[in-house]
């Protein structure tokens, strides 16, 4: 069935309302043109400010725009990209570090924090030159076993009513003589500690470990670490122990200082460098956030205990007011949507590093934290001012 030409035309010229006129489609949203958006919104910031966005970390917004420039800057085919449009002169190429030191303190978004625990010169898919120990431990019955498990069946027994805990392994130094320690899920007991030695500043020793399955070995100190790195815990002396070391009562309430780091996915939340809380408690610190999800305290997210330090509750509470005064300067008031309502109440979050924590609690630890100040701009702690001036 063919149609008339001239009816076709007659229909078309009476479309008054224009409902034959095909929509035309928008133009598909390009990489580029999302680039040039969010390099706009850097240009709106410095011509709002008067200078470029910076590691402010008590403003997210801005810190994010920081982030984002700094990213841009370093990726030669984006300045490229975006040379028509860099009205303020921002994209410059940035100089090649003169030095490692250079590197490191360049690092303001923190890409380099774990730089310390990480071999960064290691060679790796490089045969080495290996000296092997001299004895490679492997786990064989325990002759003896009989007289060690009792102590087990007590170190469980005092794990379950809490006068024991099982807490973060930090490093080597923690490895001593009598003491249990969970590796791969498996109690494990270091009887005894034999002729220690130091190589290049580590210790090296062989340790006599028994398990709680009946067997031993006679595995290195490094070994140990190693296994109590990836995948293992720390387990607590008894209570009543600890308070004898101190010269208090057995009936002295214990307390725990901990740091935790969220793991919020906002990003507003993601956002904020060297994320921690710090608190105390009376109880075990799992039971106090297992219900973080729940509560604004905890940003309505699930967190993770980094560090934890068990000591009496009064004592607790002493070094948990006395870190929240020494990281006043990091002190942040976290701001987050939850169900589309801005929060604003949680408090006790820091924006401080891990490490600057646990090395305010040793300087605490030493009665010498008095002589030392934390410093946000460096994120490190360095002697007071006015003692370094006498």
């Amino acid at each position: 069935m063919s149609v008339d030409p001239e009816w076709l035309r007659q229909v078309i010229e009476s479309d008054e309302y224009g409902l034959l006129s095909l929509p035309v489609k928008a133009a598909p949203v390009t990489s580029q043109d999302r680039l040039v958006a969010s390099f706009q919104e850097i240009c709106s910031f410095i011509e709002t400010h008067g200078r470029s966005p910076e590691a402010n970390s008590a403003n997210v917004a801005e810190y994010q725009l920081h982030a984002r420039l700094h990213a841009i800057i370093n990726d030669p085919e984006q300045r490229a990209a975006l040379a028509a449009y860099d009205t303020y002169g921002v994209l410059v190429e940035p100089e090649p570090p003169a030095s490692i030191d250079e590197i490191f303190a360049s690092d303001t978004l923190g890409v380099l924090e774990e730089a310390a625990a990480v071999e960064i010169f290691t060679l790796k898919n490089v045969p080495a030159e290996r000296t092997s120990p001299e004895e490679v431990a492997e786990r064989q019955p325990c002759p003896d076993f009989e007289k060690f498990e009792p102590l087990f069946k007590q170190c469980h027994a005092e794990l379950r009513e809490g006068s024991r805990t099982m807490i973060e392994f930090r490093n080597e130094s923690q490895i001593s003589a009598e003491s249990f320690y969970v590796v791969r899920g498996v109690l494990a007991y270091v009887a005894e500690i034999g002729e220690e030695t130091k190589v290049r500043g580590r210790r090296v020793a062989r340790l006599r470990c028994i398990f709680e399955n009946g067997t031993e070995s006679n595995l290195l100190l490094q070994s140990l670490a190693r296994s109590l790195y990836d995948d293992g815990r720390r387990v607590t002396e008894p209570n009543h122990v600890t308070l004898e070391r101190m010269g208090l009562q057995a009936e002295t309430p214990m307390g725990t200082v901990y740091v935790l780091r969220s793991l919020s996915k906002d990003p507003q939340v993601q956002a904020i460098p060297h994320l921690h809380k710090i608190g105390s408690t009376k109880g075990t610190t799992s039971s106090r956030i297992a219900n973080a999800k729940r509560s604004t305290t905890y940003l309505n997210a699930p967190v993770r205990a980094v560090a934890e330090f068990q000591m009496p509750l009064a004592i607790a509470r002493r070094i948990e007011s006395t870190l929240h005064r020494f990281f006043a300067a990091g002190l942040i008031d976290v701001t987050y949507e939850h169900k589309g309502d801005v929060v604003k109440t949680a408090k006790e979050w820091f924006s401080v590093p891990l490490g600057a924590i646990e090395e305010a609690i040793d300087l605490i630890e030493a009665n010498t934290i008095a002589s030392y100040e934390y410093d946000r701009a460096t994120e490190s702690i360095r002697l007071h001012a006015t003692r370094s001036a006498s």
